[in-house]
């Protein structure tokens, strides 16, 4: 008995690089990789894949997802085929969901993102040096940053404008369909417009306000999903006409040798290391102080320091009371999964040590050796830009 044979082939890949840990992608583990995030293709996608006979397989290795495709024959030059072709306008989007909110603190993000806004990425990028298997989604092939940030809006948006908008003037575009969309209500009073429109006949996507041929407005409209506790969302046109680099699928449904590699990049957030010091009434380094005399102690706390193995890392002295001292890093340091020494030939972990009587050979001792590093549970951004990471220490 004969049967049809089905073959498939990989359409594209997706993956995330985040900097912070030491494999580049997830919190070490010895069995199953456990991700941050989560791609889950929205509803309209599933339908899309189901017409084109495409499978959606996450690649927890790599914290993203492979597309796969059904291929029938091939081109007089050898490459393969998609069996169903795609439709003018088609494009696959996944949300992004986050497991692990601590991403927001060890990753360079923006430390304040408005509720009706979440990060958009999508293969129409522009970047002609961008390269087959690391092709950026952000807009910068440096990483994911504030501006990959857009506004949302639910089916009934509204735009107020500062002046008379008149009936007729005021559309919306969205952008990879091409559709138009009028406006459904004007109402003006005192020299100023709300402009009301109804998004429910258009698709997901990036949407503009044009009023009188300017643009006034650019948001996503998520269509009939959710926009509660997203991240994100990714689009992925099937666009022939997308530039050769990024472009997934050929006119002529062919699919060349290199397939697309699609890399969101996260990179580590840099925070001033902030230690805190407690004095306890009976500690050692307390009652050492206690016997000085104002000159003494002062000199004693300037010979009192967090010292390192590395080079690079100084930290200095800001405030003292008599139950606590406070030590703040140099420089912004580079939040990570395990920490070495930049310095070091031979990458040892990188230590930190707190020391008294700094320079003095004959009394240079430890008073606390391998102080723990910053946890990622909590960053503080009062003073933004300076971030800062808080260790509490009690001596």
């Amino acid at each position: 008995m004969n049967g049809m044979q089905v073959k498939y082939t990989e359409l594209f890949t997706l993956s995330v690089e985040q900097l912070f840990y030491t494999n580049k992608v997830c919190k070490q583990y010895k069995a199953d990789p456990v991700t941050d995030i989560t791609f889950v293709p929205t509803p309209e996608s599933r339908g899309i894949m189901s017409s084109m006979d495409l499978l959606f397989k996450p690649t927890p290795v790599n914290g993203g997802f492979t597309i796969l495709a059904n291929i029938s024959g091939q081109t007089t030059g050898g490459n393969d085929l998609l069996r169903f072709a795609a439709k003018k306008g088609n494009k696959l989007t996944f949300l992004v969901l986050l497991k692990n909110p601590e991403l927001l603190n060890f990753n360079e993000l923006p430390v304040q993102t408005a509720a009706d806004h979440l990060y958009y990425f999508s293969n129409s990028v522009v970047d002609a040096a961008a390269t087959r298997n690391n092709l950026h989604l952000s807009k910068a092939a440096t990483g994911a940053a504030e501006p990959d940030t857009i506004k949302t809006s639910n089916a009934a948006y509204k735009f107020h404008s500062a002046t008379p908008v008149a009936p007729g003037t005021a559309i919306i575009k969205h952008l990879l369909s091409g559709a138009n969309l009028g406006e459904k209500n004007i109402i003006t009073q005192g020299g100023a417009s709300d402009v009301l429109f109804d998004l429910t006949p258009l698709p997901s996507g990036i949407c503009q306000l044009w009023i009188n041929h300017v643009q006034e407005d650019e948001f996503y409209f998520p269509g009939n999903i959710s926009t509660g506790p997203l991240f994100g969302v990714v689009e992925i046109s099937l666009s022939a006409l997308l530039d050769a680099n990024y472009r997934i699928i050929e006119a002529d449904r062919s699919l060349t040798p290199e397939r697309p590699q699609y890399k969101i990049r996260l990179v580590n957030r840099p925070t001033i290391w902030r230690y805190t010091l407690s004095l306890q009434p009976n500690s050692p380094l307390f009652l050492e102080m206690a016997g000085m005399s104002p000159a003494d102690k002062a000199a004693f706390l300037n010979q009192l320091n967090i010292v390192s193995n590395d080079t690079n890392i100084h930290f200095h002295r800001t405030t003292t009371t008599d139950t606590a001292i406070e030590m703040v890093s140099d420089n912004a340091l580079a939040l990570q999964e395990n920490y070495y020494s930049a310095s070091s030939a031979t990458h040892d972990t990188l230590s930190l040590t707190l020391k008294k009587y700094i320079g003095d050979p004959a009394k240079e001792a430890v008073v606390r050796a391998s102080l723990p590093y910053p946890a990622t549970g909590a960053i503080d951004t009062a003073n933004a830009p300076f971030i800062y990471s808080d260790i509490f220490l009690t001596l």
